[in-house]
């Protein structure tokens, strides 16, 4: 259902664009030492997904960013 189109590494930031249902969404991801920042440009059709994805990923993140190795 997603895929990543591009994945491109600078420092500390990511730039990426992924595709769903037939869409296309970019964005970057910020890492810093205690936080991640995510900002990602949707278009029209999967901004109806956007509060939903907005809880998961953030859901996700913490449990990542709390993971004890």
């Amino acid at each position: 259902m997603l895929s990543v189109d591009e994945e491109r590494w600078d420092n500390n930031r990511m730039t990426f664009r992924v595709r769903a249902l037939g869409q296309v969404a970019a964005g970057h991801l910020d890492v810093e030492e205690t936080s991640v920042r995510l900002e990602v440009t949707l278009p029209w059709l999967l901004q109806r997904f956007a509060e939903a994805a907005q809880i998961a990923i953030q859901k996700r993140g913490q449990l990542l960013l709390t993971k004890k190795s």
